[in-house]
């Protein structure tokens, strides 16, 4: 390569990394933009009823890299679910980015040691990706609450379910783009509120240790990598909630279990780097214009520190 293409490319690689103009995204993102699609002005009055919880799975260094400086750039705080083994993985977030994310106010919490399908593990490898995960997060310094499923698996399985709760206060797993802080609204899998067993000893479909949410990422494949249909379906996901966000519903945000509660989006990406039509990860250029939505539209963008279980009520509540 000469010389000069050499120095053009850093130099826009830079650009977008520091996010100073909307040129830089579209060196990543030539279709389309946000702006297309007729965003909802945000005011005073509707701002506390649009929320959406984002995290991050697998510590990928293209989260710490790309993501957190666009995150930053709006004052978002989002949760980062760290594979605990896997810090020295090529590609992988190290101990020492890890730490400047929580410095800076990003939330670290669990996501086992070595990422295996749990549903099919001894006691012994169970324990040992569960709770030595947590373990191995607090020789690190981090008293981690939550904990995510890899693969989305494990919370249909009672012994999976009880092995997380000795260890966990919430546990986030799939697939829905909605999460109902009363656990009333997944109209397959009716429940009056977010009990963890059924009265005959079953796991209830949405509970602290089975919160849904869903995996952007599904839908960027979904949408064959499509920059319209994907910022058509991130708009779509979050005007989802405003069905069931009114009155003190979600206003107060403490209050949001209160009354006929509310429903949250909790929004998970995966890696975030300037590459196309690669499965799990979403284009630098990309993320940038849904964050941006998310700031020009008033959206409080919360972590999974801020959705606590009432254990008396048996909802959550957004703090």
């Amino acid at each position: 390569m000469e010389c000069n293409e050499w120095r053009i490319q850093a130099l826009l690689v830079f650009t977008v990394v520091a996010l100073s103009s909307v040129t830089s995204t579209a060196f990543f993102l030539p279709a389309i933009s946000y702006s297309q699609l007729s965003p909802t002005p945000s005011s005073n009055n509707i701002a506390n009823t649009k929320v959406v919880i984002l995290s991050f799975d697998d510590n990928r260094k293209g989260d710490f890299t790309y993501a957190k400086p666009i995150l930053d750039k709006y004052g978002f705080k989002a949760t980062f679910f760290i594979i605990c083994g896997k810090t020295t993985d090529k590609g992988a977030m190290n101990w020492q980015e890890i730490a400047s994310m929580q410095s800076d106010g990003m939330d670290i919490e669990s996501h086992t040691m070595t990422h295996k399908h749990l549903n099919h593990l001894s006691a012994n490898a169970l324990n040992f990706e569960i709770a030595g995960s947590k373990q191995c997060l607090a020789n690190h310094g981090y008293n981690t609450m939550s904990f995510a499923y890899p693969y989305d698996e494990g919370a249909d399985n009672v012994t999976v379910v009880n092995t997380v709760a000795k260890y966990y206060d919430l546990a986030r797993t799939g697939s829905e783009p909605l999460m109902f802080l009363n656990c009333n609204g997944f109209k397959n899998h009716p429940q009056t509120d977010c009990k963890t067993y059924l009265p005959d000893g079953k796991l209830t479909y949405a509970n602290r240790y089975a919160i849904r949410s869903l995996s952007f990422d599904r839908y960027e494949i979904k949408d064959l990598f499509n920059n319209a249909s994907i910022f058509s379906d991130f708009g779509q996901i979050l005007k989802g909630q405003s069905n069931y966000n009114k009155g003190n519903g979600i206003i107060s945000l403490s209050g949001i279990g209160n009354n006929v509660g509310g429903a949250v989006p909790l929004i998970t990406f995966h890696n975030v780097r300037p590459v196309n039509n690669v499965p799990y990860t979403t284009n630098v250029g990309v993320f940038a214009e849904l964050m941006k939505y998310l700031h020009d539209n008033g959206y409080k963008v919360l972590d999974m520190a801020n959705l606590r279980y009432d254990t008396k009520s048996n909802v959550f509540h957004i703090t």
